[in-house]
């Protein structure tokens, strides 16, 4: 991407925060210098690991991403399996203590991605 342009912000795939808490960190969130500015998108539904996550990948700590999203959108069967992603636009409470533990555990900006609607599952609703 940055052949094509150096202003693109770019995001990394979706890392659940418990993979960032119990994984290989180096593994699942290096990335090279050159492809700043880059958000890492964290997608999970416990405020207290996704605040983990956010404190791993600000600037100053040893990833140092410039942005750090959280997934509000993926519709996926394993993602609603775990009551994340879309899942989380019929649980906004988890949403916002998300955000503002992440907000308070890091000094960079803490964005959210989302859709315009959802269609509850029933693994969503079984939350």
């Amino acid at each position: 991407m940055r052949l094509l342009t150096p202003d693109a912000f770019l995001y990394t795939e979706m890392v659940t925060a418990a993979a960032i808490h119990h994984g290989d960190q180096a593994a699942l969130l290096e990335f090279d210098d050159s492809e700043h500015p880059v958000a890492l998108q964290v997608g999970g539904s416990e405020p207290a690991l996704m605040a983990e996550a956010a404190r791993r990948a600000r600037r100053g700590a040893a990833f140092g991403y410039d942005e750090i999203n959280i997934n509000v959108g993926c519709p996926s069967d394993r993602v609603q399996s775990g009551q994340f992603g879309a899942c989380l636009m019929a649980r906004p409470d988890v949403v916002a203590e998300s955000v503002r533990a992440m907000r308070a555990a890091s000094d960079v900006p803490v964005t959210v991605k989302t859709r315009i609607g959802i269609e509850v599952t029933r693994s969503c609703a079984d939350s």
